[in-house]
């Protein structure tokens, strides 16, 4: 069974990462772990003092729980609380998407960041440098929207084998949430020596060579690749992405382009780990059915 990760923590947007993880947990079979990281140290070198850790353990768990009651529609043994010490909230999901198995983790966006957006926090910023499994980052003010049905998904495409994985996993939550699905690719303004009619006809031609073997739709665009994917996710319910083509295997690891449209994304964005072979793939395994 996969399991969905969301990180919770007293902010507001914790109701956004719920929110997501509600609507990504009603068309799959997966587990929800509640997560949340109280700021305390186990080392003895740094000393104990119980009844606070106690205490803030308790705050922990009343948050947590709080959160899972806000998870309308997935039944309760389906659901668990991880309530975690760790001075890291970062290093604590990392930790526990491991121990968990996790095909995802969820996490909501700054506080400070504009509403409609995704502004990854401390927190965010982390896992996108190293998560050992999917990312999500909701925007800020996604829980105050989130009855609209994920209807249109975008996946950025620029042939390399981190956007084939970003499209894999795709197709399989655009089926799930019978939702339509954009194939993207962004080509740079054309310079002097070549034709820009020619570049984004060869672009083009090539996104629907892709998009002829799904059900999908290829669709370029043309300037800078981080703004215009921005722009586009305007229009979209969710956007996916592939890590960059360098670093170590089945982590979450963002590269320039991947990076920057993060930050100023307009609908949840979701992160895919580098050599991962089957990206969400096991969010849709469906168990084999047991003959009478």
């Amino acid at each position: 069974m996969s399991t969905i990760l969301i990180g919770v923590d007293a902010s507001g947007r914790s109701e956004d990462a719920i929110a997501f993880g509600r609507d990504l947990a009603a068309v799959t079979d997966a587990h929800v772990v509640v997560a949340c990281a109280f700021p305390y140290d186990d080392l003895p070198a740094r000393g104990s003092n119980p009844p606070y850790r106690e205490a803030l353990g308790d705050e922990a768990e009343r948050i947590a729980g709080a959160m899972r009651d806000r998870l309308d529609g997935i039944a309760t043994d389906r659901t668990r609380l991880r309530i975690v010490a760790n001075q890291s909230p970062a290093h604590a999901l990392h930790d526990l998407a491991v121990a968990e198995h996790a095909e995802i983790i969820v996490v909501g966006s700054s506080h400070a960041g504009r509403f409609g957006r995704v502004t990854p926090g401390t927190t965010g910023e982390r896992l996108l440098h190293g998560s050992p499994c999917a990312i999500a980052v909701v925007p800020h003010g996604y829980g105050a929207r989130h009855d609209r049905p994920m209807r249109r998904i975008g996946v950025a495409y620029d042939a390399s084998d981190g956007a084939e994985l970003a499209v894999t996993a795709a197709v399989e939550l655009a089926r799930a949430l019978d939702a339509g699905l954009e194939i993207i690719g962004v080509v740079a303004a054309a310079d002097d020596t070549t034709s820009g009619t020619d570049v984004e006809r060869d672009a083009q031609a090539a996104l629907d060579a892709v998009a002829a073997e799904l059900p999908a739709v290829g669709l370029c665009l043309t300037g800078d690749p981080a703004a215009k994917l921005g722009e586009r996710s305007a229009d979209l319910d969710l956007m996916l992405v592939g890590s960059r083509g360098y670093g170590p295997l089945r982590s979450v690891l963002v590269g320039d382009v991947s990076g920057r449209f993060v930050r100023t994304a307009a609908c949840p964005v979701i992160v895919l780990p580098r050599g991962a072979g089957a990206p969400l793939g096991a969010l849709f395994a469906r168990a084999p059915a047991v003959a009478a």
